[in-house]
This record gives C-alpha cells, structure tokens and sequence, in this order.
C-alpha cells in the first residue's frame, strides 16, 4: 500500500477529497466544452483512477450531458460553489477527469499536452515542449509516459 496522498477541494470548501495514487497524466483541452466549464481559454485536467480517490467532505452534485460524437459525459461539481471537481464517461472507463485547479498542490495540474488545437483561441501560445493533437487523442501512452518522465514517477 502506497503513503501517496494528495489532496484538494472546491472554492468554497464544502468538498475535499484525497486521491491515494499520483495523477495518470495532466493536459490542457482547447475544445469548446472545456471553454465553457471552466469559463477560461482551455481547462487543465488531472487523469486519476476512480479507486484512487476518495470524496472526504461533501457530496457532490451531478450533470450528464452528450457530446457532438454521441458519446454521454458527467461532471460532478459542489452544490454549494459550483466548482467542478471532475468529469467523467457513461460508461465509465476507471477514470475521472480530475479539474486539475481543485487540487492543493498545484505542481501535479503541470499539463505536458494540449489538445484538441482545432478549437483554441488564436491569443494562446502553446509551449515549445508540449505534446499537441488537434483533436481528441487516440492513444495517451506518450502524454502518460511525458506526465511520468516529468513528475519523476517513471
């Protein structure tokens, strides 16, 4: 059993959690859904196993919405703020979309890739060394491998 902990909440603290296991990975998203969640030029996410985090304060409230493919998606957010705490599939694949902004050591939300480009506002640069896709990613092996490598986690 691993000592890892980390931890994070919304705005309003009404909700904390603690996740048991490093992030997969982080990233920026630049398509319009993620825009308008975050109400910002991208949202930065956290991909953390569903087993390794744990609600510890608070319950949170739940919005399903379909996507352009036809695909189902959540979010769960705090009734109380409205900050979202992270998003996920129907049906779910063993991980939530984590708002990388809720956690508390903001060294983990560091993105090593951005996608869906097609979508991002002309005023944003892109780092020299991120990993960039157009679109949605098909394979995050090498985002996971560069979120690693990076964290010193690999």
């Amino acid at each position: 059993m691993s000592d890892f902990t980390l931890e994070g909440g919304c705005q309003c603290g009404a909700i904390r959690y603690r996740l048991t296991a490093p992030p997969l990975m982080a990233y920026a998203c630049h398509c319009s859904e993620c825009r308008r969640t975050t109400a910002s030029a991208f949202g930065v996410s956290c991909a953390v196993l569903q087993d390794t985090m744990e609600i510890t304060r608070g319950t949170l409230k739940r919005i399903d919405w379909e996507v352009e493919s036809g695909a189902h998606r959540y979010g769960e957010f705090c009734g109380a703020c409205g900050s979202r705490i992270r998003n996920g599939d129907v049906p779910s694949r063993g991980v939530f979309s984590l708002r990388a902004g809720t956690l508390d050591d903001q060294q983990w939300a560091e993105p090593v890739a951005h996608t869906w480009l097609s979508s991002k506002v002309g005023w944003f640069s892109v780092p020299d060394d991120a990993l960039t896709f157009d679109a949605q990613p098909t394979d995050y092996t090498p985002i996971i491998e560069a979120y690693q490598k990076r964290r010193g986690l690999a």
